[in-house]
C-alpha cells in the first residue's frame, strides 16, 4: 500500500483519463473541467486503487465538486485515515 502524492495523483488524471490538467485545475468545479462525467471518476478510481494497493470509498466521491475534493478524499484513504 502506498500514499499518493497530489503529483502522482495528477499524473494519473492526466495518462489514464487522458484530461490535459493544469494543477491549478485541482480547484475547479467540474462544470470548468472539460467533459468531466461520472465515467472519469470511476476510471480514475480504478487507477487509483492499481497504483496503490487500496480500495477506495467510490461513495464518497461522487458528491465532490472538483479534482481537489476527490484528492483529498483519497488520499486519506490511501493513507489508512
Amino acid at each position: 500500500m502506498s500514499t499518493l502524492t497530489e503529483e502522482r495523483f495528477l499524473e494519473i488524471v492526466r495518462d489514464e483519463l487522458d484530461l490535459p490538467l493544469l494543477e491549478t485545475d485541482l480547484e475547479n468545479d467540474f462544470d470548468q473541467v472539460v467533459s468531466w462525467d461520472s465515467l472519469y471518476l470511476l476510471r480514475l478510481v480504478a487507477a487509483v486503487e492499481q497504483e496503490t494497493g487500496t480500495r477506495v470509498p467510490v461513495g464518497r466521491l461522487f458528491s465532490k465538486r472538483s479534482l481537489r475534493d476527490i484528492y483529498t478524499t483519497i488520499a486519506g484513504a490511501t493513507a489508512g485515515v
